[in-house]
């Protein structure tokens, strides 16, 4: 007669759940892993921000802008200061000579561009007034004044431009009153003492005056030539960088605008998640 085994219920106790189930130790360890992070897990909310613009990149567009701006204003200002130095520092004595009666002025214009002409001096001091009529005495004690060509003819209403009262450039002239300008052939709009007049190439022009006073002239062409390159180059560093200097100003403001407004009023957009 066959004795009866024992139940193995301690081997049952023991036993692995794999081993009850047929699964594997790694596959039953994850299935238990699985449903402890199920059973211990709490719902959880992921928020995401989008739709909000910061105001770094217009802010510095804006500190660039400016600052290139302020550069090139202070170009321009270097560049104004270097013409009207070059201005001062002109020299009218070289270019000054003794109008003798009888002398003719001979107009010429080598380049067609127009000249500037003569400037008519007399000695004198252009702020001596002793009979308060505002026109300098030098000039009541010079008569009338004749401008005639080769035939003489009176051409003083084409060629030639006579005021003692006139706000003359005076460059270094001292001792001396500007009494008109000869044959000045620019025209120049901005300036009510330089007049248009019609002086022909190679005309001679012959000036007098009622009391024979001494007249000298300076030739304000030979004078400004030798530097008038610099003048103009100049003249257009300073309109070019005074321009470029403004509209960088100009968008410099309106970055800086642009970047204040996204500084206080950008809104963020929330989207929310529900993980469980």
């Amino acid at each position: 007669m066959n004795q009866n085994n024992p139940v193995p219920w301690a081997s049952i106790d023991e036993a692995t759940p794999g081993a009850l189930t047929g699964a594997s130790d790694q596959s039953a360890s994850s299935q238990t892993g699985l449903q402890s992070f199920q059973l211990g897990t709490v719902g959880q909310n992921v928020v995401v921000e989008t739709g909000k613009k910061g105001p770094k990149v217009p802010l510095i567009l804006a500190a660039v802008f400016l600052a290139t701006g302020l550069l090139g204003l202070a170009i321009g200002g270097i560049a104004g200061a270097d013409m009207e130095e070059t201005f001062e520092g002109l020299e009218t004595g070289p270019y000054t000579s003794d109008l003798l009666p009888g002398e003719a002025l001979t107009h010429t214009d080598d380049d067609n561009a127009g000249e500037k002409g003569w400037y008519l001096l007399i000695s004198g001091d252009p702020k001596k007034d002793t009979n308060e009529n505002g026109v300098p005495d030098a000039c009541d004690n010079l008569g009338k004044l004749s401008f005639t060509d080769a035939d003489g003819d009176d051409v003083g209403d084409r060629v030639a431009t006579v005021d003692c009262t006139a706000v003359w450039d005076y460059y270094d002239i001292e001792g001396h009153v500007i009494v008109g300008v000869i044959c000045n052939t620019l025209n120049d709009q901005e300036s009510e003492t330089d007049s248009f007049h019609e002086c022909e190439i190679g005309q001679d022009i012959f000036v007098s005056n009622g009391n024979n006073v001494s007249m000298k002239v300076v030739d304000i062409d030979a004078m400004i030539l030798p530097v008038l390159g610099e003048i103009v180059g100049s003249a257009a560093l300073m309109g070019t960088s005074f321009l470029a200097g403004c509209c960088s100003i100009c968008g410099g403001l309106v970055a800086l605008i642009i970047g204040l407004l996204r500084l206080g009023g950008g809104k963020t957009q929330t989207v929310h998640y529900q993980m469980n």
